[in-house]
C-alpha cells in the first residue's frame, strides 16, 4: 500500500514548493518512486485534460462563485478525490499530497458552510499517515502571493489584500481546529524553506 503524506496549509503558506522539495529529496536519496496529488490534476493529467469544461484556474474560480457552501465543497472533493484516483494509476511508493480536502473544509467554513456537513462528506478520502500542518499568519501569506482569486477572498470586489487578509482569518480558525482535533504536525511556515524541508524529510 503506497504511503499518503499530506502537506497542508492556508493560501500562501508555502505547500506546493515543500511538495516539489520533498518529491525530489525523496526519490534522489531515498529511491522511492513518488507521485503528487493535487486539485488541479484535472486540468492537467494527460488522460483528462480537455474532456472537462474548464480550462484554467480561472474558469473554475469563476464557476465557484455561484455556488452554495455545500455544492462547491461536492465539486472540489469531487476533483480532489479523482486527482487520487489518477494518482493510483501512476507506479508509486509514496504519494504526496498537496492541501487535501482539509484546506478546502477549511474554506467552505469560511464561507458559511455548515462544518458537521462538510466534514461528513469527507468521509470518502483516505487518511494520510502523515500530515504537516504550515502555519502563517494570513498577512504573512498575503505577502508571498502575486494576486488573489475570488475563492480566497471570499468572493470580495475587489479581490485586494485587505479582503484576503479579513477572510482568511476565518478559514485558519477553521484549519487550526482542524489541526488541533486530527493531530497533524504543525511547522511554522514562516522559517526558512530549506528547514522546512529538513524537518519535514526527517519526520518521514
Amino acid at each position: 500500500m503506497p504511503k499518503y503524506i499530506c502537506v497542508t496549509g492556508p493560501d500562501g503558506s508555502g505547500k506546493t514548493t515543500q511538495i516539489a522539495r520533498l518529491a525530489d529529496r525523496l526519490e534522489r536519496r531515498a529511491k522511492k518512486k513518488v507521485v503528487a496529488a493535487t486539485i488541479w490534476d484535472l486540468l492537467i493529467d494527460p488522460q483528462s485534460k480537455g474532456k472537462i469544461g474548464f480550462d484554467s484556474p480561472a474558469e473554475v474560480d469563476a464557476y465557484l462563485s455561484i455556488l452554495h457552501p455545500t455544492s462547491r465543497a461536492l465539486f472540489l472533493y469531487h476533483c480532489f478525490h479523482q486527482a487520487l484516483e489518477l494518482a493510483k494509476r501512476r507506479p508509486h511508493d509514496v504519494c504526496l499530497i498537496n492541501a487535501y480536502w482539509y484546506k478546502y473544509w477549511a474554506t467552505e467554513v469560511a464561507h458559511g458552510g455548515d462544518p458537521a456537513a462538510l466534514l461528513r462528506l469527507a468521509e470518502v478520502f483516505p487518511e494520510p499517515e502523515l500530515t504537516f500542518y504550515l502555519a502563517v499568519e494570513p498577512a504573512e501569506a498575503a505577502k508571498r502571493k502575486a494576486r488573489f482569486s475570488g475563492y480566497e477572498t471570499g468572493f470580495a470586489n475587489p479581490r485586494s489584500k485587505e479582503a484576503f487578509v479579513e477572510f482568511q482569518h476565518r478559514a485558519h480558525r477553521a484549519l487550526d481546529g482542524l489541526a488541533a482535533q486530527r493531530g497533524w504536525t504543525r511547522l511554522n511556515g514562516t522559517e526558512p524553506v530549506e528547514t522546512l524541508t529538513d524537518a519535514i524529510e526527517k519526520a518521514c
